[in-house]
């Protein structure tokens, strides 16, 4: 068995797919928030996943609702949309599990995970680009300053797919139900953070609150 007795005794856990339109709303709150968590208490991030593997373009319904949901979050979180994305054809398929295996390359690769999660986001909902596509990954990866064919190798191997499913694992132990989510593991017991978008401050007073209570 691993020895922990070293193991922090609270983490707060980020569970988010780059794919997923409230996280990207949720992006300048995530932000904001990180630059005020405390230098004790160590983050880390999950990679859920909205949509399995598929090469079926969407209904057209589907496609309908998320540009609603789009909508909804523009005005929500004041984050910009390009509703070009929703102008090909045929329609783009409802899939999102390959965009969360490229941030786990990148994070095994180099540290820069969460770096281009972000630039995911930005190309999907800003550059209406298809990231759901392996060659357009592998493009991103390399004028992100990774070498293509690593990049590539890494994203298709079963490695990253293993560490995928055990997140989503993870995740689904964790009672996750939405992305994004964050939890205050302290103790080995698990405290949803309400997600509050634009208020950074009082997800802040929430967390300091739940580390300073006696009771968590």
């Amino acid at each position: 068995m691993t020895e922990t007795t070293n193991a922090p005794d609270h983490i707060l856990i980020y569970v988010h797919d780059p794919m997923c339109s409230w996280c990207y709303g949720f992006r300048p709150t995530w932000q904001a928030l990180k630059k005020q968590l405390p230098k004790t208490l160590p983050v880390v991030s999950l990679l859920g996943g909205l949509a399995d593997d598929s090469d079926v373009p969407m209904a057209p319904e589907t496609a309908a609702y998320l540009k609603e949901v789009w909508t909804r979050i523009e005005s929500v979180c004041a984050v910009p949309f390009n509703y070009s994305y929703w102008e090909q054809k045929p329609l783009p398929p409802r899939t999102t599990y390959i965009a969360c295996r490229a941030v786990i390359a990148a994070e095994r690769l180099a540290g820069r995970g969460e770096a281009f999660a972000e630039r995911i986001q930005d190309a999907y909902y800003n550059e209406a680009t298809n990231v759901w596509d392996v060659e357009v990954l592998v493009n991103l990866a390399t004028s992100f300053g990774f070498r293509g064919e690593a990049f590539k190798s890494e994203l298709e191997s079963a490695d990253v797919r293993a560490v995928h499913d055990e997140q989503r694992a993870l995740a689904e132990r964790l009672e996750v139900t939405g992305y994004p989510s964050l939890l205050l593991i302290r103790d080995e017991q698990g405290y949803p953070i309400a997600v509050r978008h634009g208020d950074a401050d009082g997800m802040l007073e929430d967390i300091q609150n739940l580390l300073a209570s006696p009771q968590a």
